[in-house]
Parts: structure tokens; sequence; C-alpha cells
């Protein structure tokens, strides 16, 4: 099945840009669309107007010299993961009719002497069938974004795909591909009986701000290839004439994993590569690990009598060091010790510190250390809980490319 853009479909599914792959009678964005109300410009990048739930993405940008936020507002404060629980408000209004947000969240944020900026989706309940149309108004402390914005259907149809790879209890699927922009995208689902953490180790990228280029996107992406060299370990694909291409990017459902009573943990989510030569027919997608996590166990360690060898349940783990890196704040190095058997014991999930409400999560280190940063009582107790498996890879999946 070609892979082609249209302005009606009755496919399956559609690549919605900047979102991911949602239902074929999904609505998109015909256009950017943006407002600037009290020196903050709002810019509603996509839109994914899907018969359960309307997504949306936008950016805020603030500009001065030197850039700053307006006194007590929320749009552009780092790490503001509830804006809509600090006084703002956020509507979309579709033939007369107000529809509340549901959730919102920032995805990204930047700061230089002169910009603020920052990236969030906003999910609304689902749209009219009979509207083509909408305004979207913000509101906060007095102010008030309006942004009219005009529906089509989704325009970049996705071709089915069914195919899977097995192992360890952990199935990878590829459903859907898309070509947009000279990129190429692929949809995933991983389903593990433990919660997926993590899918290969792809550069960091982080968010996509509008004034980025291509070439300032990809200048970065070889600077963190510099930099990490083999601890990068992005999914792949391998070309029918033998290029490798590496993964650009990834666009991750906005509300993650879900797993009921006794059902498996499934995350979806969109890699984008540089579309590979038309003339190849076919190529194979490899994965190169897949890690999961269990929250069972737990174990205590005082930072004064590292280096200490410790255990949760069957699973060893050795505590190299507890500096401390600021006041009452401490950096802790953790080297697993791999089980020898699959999937193989890497290192515990979480740590706590003083504040059991407050997670430490592990970032990677050389070889098989992990580093936690959390900050600590007196004495300095920590509790590890938890455990992350690695099912190793390759795990290779052959799609067909047109």
């Amino acid at each position: 099945m070609p892979v082609k853009a249209a302005e009606t479909t009755d496919a399956a599914h559609v690549f919605v840009p900047s979102i991911g792959f949602r239902r074929g009678t999904t609505r998109t964005l015909v256009e950017r669309a943006e407002t600037t109300e009290d020196g903050t410009r709002l810019i509603v990048l996509a839109v994914a107007a899907a018969p359960d739930k309307t997504e949306m993405l936008i950016e805020w940008e603030r500009t001065g010299d030197p850039a700053t936020c307006a006194p007590g507002s929320q749009l552009l404060v780092y790490s503001n993961m509830a804006p809509l629980e600090k006084g703002l408000s956020a509507v979309l209004v579709a033939g007369g009719v107000p529809l509340n947000a549901m959730t919102m969240a920032q995805r990204g944020f930047q700061v230089s002497h002169q910009t603020i900026g920052a990236i969030h989706t906003v999910t609304f309940p689902s749209l009219p069938d009979t509207v083509d149309g909408a305004e979207l108004v913000i509101s906060e402390n007095g102010h008030d974004w309006r942004v009219p914005l005009v529906f089509r259907p989704g325009r970049v149809v996705a071709a089915p795909l069914a195919t899977r790879v097995k192992r360890d209890g952990v199935i990878i699927r590829a459903t859907a591909l898309a070509r947009d922009e000279g990129e190429l995208i692929v949809h995933l689902e991983v389903e593990a009986p433990r919660q997926v953490r993590q899918v290969g180790a792809p550069l960091p990228s982080g968010p996509s701000f509008s004034t980025y280029s291509k070439e300032l996107r990809s200048g970065r992406r070889a600077e963190m290839r510099r930099v990490l060299g083999d601890r990068a370990r992005p999914i792949t694909l391998e070309d029918g004439l033998g290029a490798r291409h590496e993964e650009v990017r990834r666009m991750f459902d906005l509300q993650g994993q879900h797993a009921g009573s006794a059902q498996p943990f499934i995350n979806h989510f969109a890699v984008v590569f540089e579309a590979p030569n038309a003339a190849g027919r076919s190529a194979t997608l490899v994965v190169p690990f897949v890690d999961v996590s269990d929250f069972d166990g737990s174990v205590t360690a005082d930072l004064r009598q590292v280096p200490v060898d410790l255990e949760i349940g069957p699973h060893h783990f050795h505590v190299q060091s507890g500096e401390l890196i600021v006041t009452d704040r401490r950096r802790v190095i953790v080297e697993g010790k791999p089980s020898p058997w699959p999937p193989r014991f890497r290192h515990p999930a979480v740590m706590h510190g003083a504040d059991p409400k407050e997670s430490s999560w592990p970032n990677a280190g050389p070889g098989e250390q992990v580093v936690f940063d959390a900050a600590v009582g007196d004495p300095p107790i920590v509790t590890f809980k938890g455990a992350v498996f690695r099912i190793d890879g390759p795990l290779r999946l052959e799609i067909p490319l047109v």
C-alpha cells in the first residue's frame, strides 16, 4: 500500500506531524496559528482532533533584553507540569460550545538572555463532527490568548504494518508507517509483563521549538553523538540497499503506558528516520534492547558505610560511593551485578532520600554504572526500590517500505 497525502481518507490511521499516529478520521490543523498578549506569544503548532479526544501542541515565547517571565505567570516556569492547577484555564470553543481542557503539561523549556520558551501539550474532549474550526482561549491573571483554528482531514495516510518480534516475554510490534517531508515514521507498540522503562538509548534530542532550523537540529545530534559515543544505542533502520539509518527523534503517546488488572503494560511511540533510498522496497528495524522495571522489594543503605554490597530479593548490586555535592544532597553511584539468566538484572529502579515522595531515577554512567542524585538527611540513609531488567537485542523487525 503506498504512503501518500490525500485530502480525505478512510484509512485506519493517519500521521499527525509533531503528535504521532491517530485514527483515520482524525482532523488536523490547516496551518500554524498564533497570537501575542502582554508580550507573550502563543503558537499552536499542531492539533489532532480524534474521535475520542483532541490533542494540541502549543509553544510559548517571551523576548526581551533580558527576557523575563511575566510576574505571577505559570506559562514560562521551568518544570511547570500542571499549569491548570495554578490558576490558568484553557478552553476550546467549537460550534458555540466551550470544551474545558482535561490536561496540560510542559514538554519542553528553553531560556537564554533574550528568550524564554516553553512547549505544552493540552488535551480536550472530542470535537463535534460537524465543525471545521474552533477558537482556543487560554486565560491567566486577567490576560486572554485567543487563537482561531481551522481543521481539515488528516492528509498523511499511514500504511498498516503487521510485524512483530518476541523475546523474554516482551513483544515489539510495528503497526503503521508513513512518509512526511523527507522523513519515514514507524509506529511501535512494546508490550511487557512489567513497566516498560526504556527502548534503546537514542541520542537526547529535547523539544523542537519553532525557531530551530533543520541544520541546528542536525548539528545538535552530531554533537551529542560525539559526546556520548557508544553510550547512545538508538533504534536503527537497515534498508534493502545496505544503508543504516539512526533514529532522529521520537513522539510518545501523551497518555503514557497503561496496565489494568492482570493486563500487560503497553507503550506506544513513533520513531522517526530520515527517509531511506526510495529504491529500497523493504527494511529491517533494529531495536538494541528493552529495559523494564519491577517496583517490588526494597533495601536501605547508610551512605557513611559505602562502598557496600546490597540485595533486593535475589538481585545483587554494589553502592560504590555517595559523595556530598551540595548541602544535604548526595550523588550515589551504583553498579549492578547482572544476573546470568534473561532478562538480566541491571540496577535498582529508583532511590529515595530524606523525602520518600521525592524519587531519584537512575542516569546512565560508564559501563554498568548508574547515578542517583537526591536530598538526604542526617544520618544519610537512602532506600533503593525495585529492579530494572534488560532484554538484550538486537530485536529485528522486517518491514515493507511501500
